[in-house]
C-alpha cells in the first residue's frame, strides 16, 4: 500500500510539473516581454537585453550583450542572424531548429518522460515575481538535469539552471527585470548592429534527411535527427556540415568537415559545460559537441559510419 501510494503522488507530482512546463512554453512563446537576463557559463557573466514579440501569429526577438564579448541575435519567422562585433563576423540560419537562444523549451513535452522525471518544487522569489521550481532529472548518465522557475502570474520561464551528474551548476540564466506588455513596436525588435562588406558572412543551408550519407549507431536513446544543415565560410565557401540531435531538451552537435592534415588524435575535450569528442573517419574530421556528459559525445562519435554509396 504504500508503495502503491508513493507511485501515485510521484505521478501527481510529474503531471503537475509538466502542466507548469507546458505553460511556460506557451507564454514564451505567446506573449510580448521584454527584460535584462543574466546568463553565467564558462565562469562569465553577460548581461543581455531581451526583447520578444508576436506580430500576426508569428514569433520575433532581439538579445543584445551588453558587456563583451559583444553580440547580438535577431530571430525572425524564417531565419536567424548573429552578429559578432568584436571579429567583424555574422551567421544567418535560414529555417533554423533551435526556437530560442535564450532558452529552448520542446512544444511536445510528451518524449521528454522517456529521458526525464519531472517535479513540481517550492516557490521562490525571481526577479521580484513569484516563481515556482520545476526539477528536471535525467533518467540515465548520458544527459544533464536541469531547474527551471516559473512566473506563477505570467507563466513565464524566469531561471534557468543546468546541472551535471554532480549536481554541480553549469550553466545558470536569471532574469533581473521583466516588462511584459500588450505589444512592442516592430522597431524594437531591428538590429542594432552595423556591418559592411568586409565582414566574414557564415551561412546556414538546410538539407533533406534523405541525403545524408551518415548512420548514427551510438545514438543515446531519447535523441533524435533534428536538423541537418551545412555551413559556408571563407572565401573560398569551404563547406562544413551539421547535424543536430536532440531530446527536447539536451542538443548534440555534429560538425563533419574535410580532413586537413594526416597527423591527428582523437581525444575529448570540455570546455564548461560543452564536452567534445573528435575522432577522422574515411578522410573526414568528425566533431561531436553539446552540453551533455562526455560518455554520450565519445558514444555518438565512435557510432557514426559512412553509408554505401550503393545502399543510398
Amino acid at each position: 500500500m504504500v508503495l502503491t501510494i508513493s507511485s501515485a503522488a510521484a505521478e501527481e507530482k510529474q503531471g503537475d510539473a509538466n502542466s507548469w512546463l507546458m505553460a511556460a512554453q506557451r507564454a514564451k512563446a505567446q506573449l510580448n516581454y521584454r527584460g535584462m537576463v543574466s546568463y553565467i557559463k564558462d565562469n562569465h557573466l553577460e548581461n543581455l537585453q531581451v526583447v520578444h514579440s508576436v506580430i500576426d501569429g508569428e514569433e520575433y526577438e532581439r538579445l543584445l550583450s551588453v558587456n563583451s564579448p559583444l553580440r547580438e541575435i535577431v530571430r525572425e519567422p524564417e531565419k536567424v542572424t548573429c552578429y559578432f562585433p568584436d571579429s567583424h563576423s555574422l551567421s544567418v540560419d535560414h529555417k533554423p531548429a533551435q526556437r530560442s537562444f535564450l532558452l529552448e523549451l520542446p512544444e511536445d513535452l510528451r518524449g521528454l518522460s522517456v529521458s526525464y522525471a519531472l517535479e513540481l518544487g517550492e516557490s521562490e522569489t525571481i526577479a521580484q515575481r513569484r516563481a515556482r521550481k520545476i526539477k528536471i532529472r535525467p533518467l540515465d548518465d548520458f544527459r544533464y538535469g536541469r531547474n527551471i522557475w516559473v512566473d506563477e502570474e505570467s507563466k513565464l520561464p524566469l531561471k534557468f539552471e543546468l546541472r551535471d551528474e554532480n549536481g554541480q551548476i553549469l550553466e545558470e540564466m536569471q532574469f533581473n527585470t521583466l516588462s511584459i506588455e500588450a505589444s512592442i513596436p516592430k522597431a524594437d525588435l531591428a538590429p542594432t548592429t552595423r556591418y559592411d562588406e568586409s565582414w566574414l558572412v557564415k551561412r546556414h543551408e538546410s538539407l533533406s534527411a534523405d541525403t545524408l550519407k551518415w548512420t548514427f549507431d551510438g545514438v543515446p536513446e531519447g535523441f533524435r535527427l533534428i536538423a541537418y544543415t551545412r555551413l559556408k565560410r571563407g572565401s573560398d565557401n569551404r563547406a562544413i556540415d551539421h547535424i543536430l540531435l536532440g531530446d527536447g531538451l539536451s542538443s548534440v552537435s555534429i560538425y563533419i568537415d574535410q580532413l586537413m592534415q594526416d597527423i591527428f588524435i582523437s581525444q575529448p575535450r570540455k570546455v564548461g559545460a560543452i564536452n567534445a569528442y573528435t575522432r577522422k573517419l574515411d578522410g573526414n574530421l568528425i566533431t561531436v559537441m553539446g552540453e551533455v556528459p562526455s560518455k554520450t559525445v565519445q558514444a555518438i562519435a565512435n557510432g557514426i559510419r559512412q553509408q554505401d554509396a550503393a545502399n543510398r
